[in-house]
């Protein structure tokens, strides 16, 4: 494979980002013999690398970047001449421009949340600011750089949820070595404000205006200054008038309107004094109205909507990371040392020709099992521990079911905790000095034959401790087999639990033979308002407000919102369309609540509510089941309350016992276990 890839300088050409007429961006490694890195390296054609002009520019982009250091910004390594060719290495950003998203929920027809647009301009405010602000180190002056540039194309989005302000390569600073030439226009046309048409002079609030265009776009999902042609662009961006997003999106408020149209304000003077304060205004919005956001929201965000490209591009990276790089290394070394180096290679990063010759990366790394300092007696004792220890893993596997992780998906279910069967216990022993076994220590014990047991025992003796421990003693004693008197009766809870998870495994079990699953779309629903329930199962919905049902079958989909009738609706899917359903507003609903005060029982209680049948587990955990006492928040006419018919199943029994709940407004809550 080595032959067949490119060696660019101390970089090793992984595959190609970006092609472009003046330049390409590649994916690349750095070659080091102590530690490697993923970089993006940006190579300028040659021909353009040749021209003097071409080259101050570049030249310019590296004083302006090279200093820059900051979370939000894509920082530069290295730079320099290879070849013939200009280049600048710089941090890989492992994700999508925000331009890539924005296409990929159009195509989806998918507008983006609200609180996410928020958050991703509130970072890009940051990296802005910071730029707009940077002081040059050695001389102590403001370089008042301007980005000029700033578009979704360049703003990186990584699947771990981080913003990055990337690309400035035109950008504007007071150490420019040469001014833009009349009648050319830098900057992307529909990202231009309206200063620069009349040829004010620029300053940072030029960049508040494209990130309101920004903003703007992600809320509307269009484009603001659209137009058939250049010049009717230019046009628009003349009149700037801006719709307030909220006129396109419902869901923007009218608070976030006021904050968006002032950074687009035609009047420059108008606008937001810096970034730090628009930065201000959308952090007070954000956590105003989204107290429960998190920036990992973006994150699963970003891998759920690109999860097709991000398992795409992980596969190839684990392809790259068996390249074996030692022939370009010594090819590197060799070319250092033999003084073969363009000389007008700048800045190199760590490889110096007279650094010490470091052992092959054959070398096997000592993690402190069998290193040189670990005695072979302590080597045989760490092996024979470690094949123990693997034997008992595999014993313990064998003998304990599988939670059929395979079945039914329902989409992302939401997290609960499925128990394993509870294991009786076994008696086990301890080694005295003479490899005898006595009798001590309690393990668990598990049904296979009483040979299996026995190995598991002993395995875990010889672990001396990694699991369970055991008791030394000094006094010889025979080998025992584990005594059958210690299988442990299980508990009404326990057999519960077993019951529990034995319907669980059926019930996975029967959708195997199913697999074809259909998306189930609910685009206004509110994930820390809302919680969905399918045929009584709970569902959390993905960021794009999506999750799966397998297809062919009858469900009851159920929404619930505290203090609202819930959306409950029967649906049918098929494995030939996806549903989406527009949650109803819910109307305001009072409720009364069955609980049980203790374990007073263990089974099933059953019951129709809005017409889905209904299960649930008893005891009845949380705040207990919720039943209406009033229809639409209308008062009942009079005290006879309301009263509903539940069945109760008791665990192992097949007879269900017919059991009335009624509620009125002096009992609002009814204990089942004084009903029993």
């Amino acid at each position: 494979m080595s032959d067949k890839r490119e060696r660019f300088g101390r970089y090793l050409i992984l595959d190609h980002l970006v092609d472009g007429g003046m330049a390409k961006i590649c994916r690349a490694r750095f070659l080091g013999e102590q530690a490697d890195k993923i970089v993006a390296i940006k190579m300028v054609q040659p021909q353009y690398s040749q021209d003097e002009n071409f080259k101050k520019m570049f030249m310019d982009e590296i004083k302006l970047t090279f200093g820059l250091l900051h979370p939000n910004i894509v920082q530069t390594y290295d730079y320099g001449i290879h070849n013939g060719q200009l280049f600048v290495a710089m941090e890989y950003c492992d994700g999508k421009n925000l331009k890539e998203y924005l296409e990929k929920l159009k195509e989806k027809k998918f507008v983006f949340p609200v609180e996410i647009s928020v958050y991703i301009v509130t970072q890009a405010c940051q990296g802005l600011h910071y730029a707009h602000n940077y002081t040059d180190k050695l001389t102590g002056k403001k370089t008042k750089i301007v980005h000029r540039d700033i578009s979704p194309h360049n703003l990186m989005l990584t699947y771990d949820g981080a913003i990055k302000v990337i690309d400035f390569g035109i950008a504007k600073a007071e150490t420019n070595s040469e001014a833009t030439q009349a009648g050319t226009i830098k900057g992307k046309l529909s990202y231009l404000a309206p200063e620069y048409l009349e040829g004010m002079e620029l300053d940072h609030r030029y960049d508040q205006f494209a990130v309101g265009i920004t903003l703007w776009e992600m809320l509307c999902s269009r484009k603001l200054f659209k137009a058939p042609n250049d010049l009717a662009v230019l046009k628009k961006i003349q009149e700037c008038r801006v719709p307030p997003p909220s006129s396109i999106n419902p869901n923007v408020s009218k608070e976030l309107d006021q904050i968006v149209l002032r950074a687009l304000s035609k009047d420059r003077n108008k606008r937001f004094k810096d970034m730090e304060e628009l930065n201000r205004a959308l952090i007070k919005f954000l956590y105003s109205n989204f107290p429960d956001f998190n920036s990992s929201d973006l994150n699963y965000f970003a891998k759920e909507l690109f999860k097709d490209d991000l398992k795409k591009d992980r596969e190839k990276m684990f392809e790259f990371g068996k390249i074996d790089v030692r022939p370009f290394l010594e090819e590197l070394k060799e070319e250092v040392e033999g003084g073969s180096r363009p000389a007008a290679q700048e800045a190199p990063l760590a490889y110096t020709s007279d650094e010490p010759k470091r052992k092959s990366q054959e070398q096997v790394i000592d993690f402190g099992f069998e290193g040189e300092d670990t005695k072979p007696s302590q080597r045989r004792s760490i092996t024979r521990k470690n094949n123990a220890k693997n034997q008992i893993e595999k014993d313990m596997a064998d003998s304990v079911d599988s939670k059929g992780s395979d079945g039914i998906e329902l989409g992302a279910l939401a997290p609960k905790k499925v128990m394993g069967a509870t294991a009786s216990r076994a008696r086990a022993g301890g080694r005295s000095k003479d490899n005898s076994w006595t009798e001590s220590s309690t393990v668990r014990r598990v049904d296979k034959p009483k040979s299996k047991v026995k190995a598991a025992a002993v395995a875990l003796l010889i672990l001396g401790g990694g699991y369970f421990g055991y008791n030394h003693v000094t006094e010889k004693a025979p080998l025992r087999e584990p005594a059958d008197t210690t299988k442990k009766v299980l508990t009404v809870e326990e057999k519960a639990e077993n019951e529990k998870q034995k319907n669980l495994k059926e019930f996975m079990e029967s959708e195997k033979n199913n697999r074809a699953m259909v998306k189930i779309r609910l685009p206004n629903f509110e994930k820390h308002q809302m919680k969905v329930y399918v045929s009584g199962r709970e569902v959390e919905p993905s960021i794009l407000k999506e999750f799966k049902v397998p297809n062919g079958k009858d469900f009851y989909l159920r929404v619930e919102s505290p203090g609202r009738r819930p959306y409950v609706q029967k649906i049918n899917v098929n494995q030939d369309s996806n549903k989406t359903f527009e949650i109803p507003e819910m109307p305001f609903e009072s409720f009364g609540r069955i609980v049980t005060s203790r374990s007073c029982l263990i089974g099933k209680i059953n019951f129709n509510l809005y017409g889905e049948e209904r299960s649930e587990d008893l005891p009845i955990k949380g705040l207990g089941l919720y039943f209406p006492t009033t229809g639409d928040g209308r008062v009942p006419a009079d005290d006879s309350g309301i009263t509903y018919d539940v069945f109760v199943q008791k665990l192992g029994e097949t007879i269900e016992k017919r059991v009335k709940v009624r509620f009125d407004k002096n009992t609002p809550k009814v204990d089942l276990c004084n009903l029993l």
